[in-house]
């Protein structure tokens, strides 16, 4: 039997809506953060996300958003044990 090529896996990011983002957001953060306030970390930096569709409707990296919730949660830690 001859050797099969496997194709390279694909690095893929899915996108997750704003909406989505928000209510992931308010499960950890209290107050939970507004709509301006997770566009506003969009376009500063924080999450890596764009604006695209419809509507100009805004979406989040779902690893920007991983990366973002798991730094947030080694800040509160490394706080608790201070």
């Amino acid at each position: 039997m001859r050797n099969a090529y496997q194709l390279p896996l694909l690095d893929f990011d899915p996108l997750i809506k704003l909406v989505v983002v928000e209510s992931m957001l308010g499960k950890i953060f209290r107050p939970a953060p507004s709509r301006p306030t997770i566009v506003g970390w969009i376009e500063e930096g924080l999450l890596e996300g764009r604006q695209f569709g419809r509507g100009d409707n805004w979406f989040v990296y779902q690893s920007s958003l991983d990366d973002f919730i798991r730094a947030s949660q080694a800040d509160r830690q490394q706080k608790l044990a201070a």
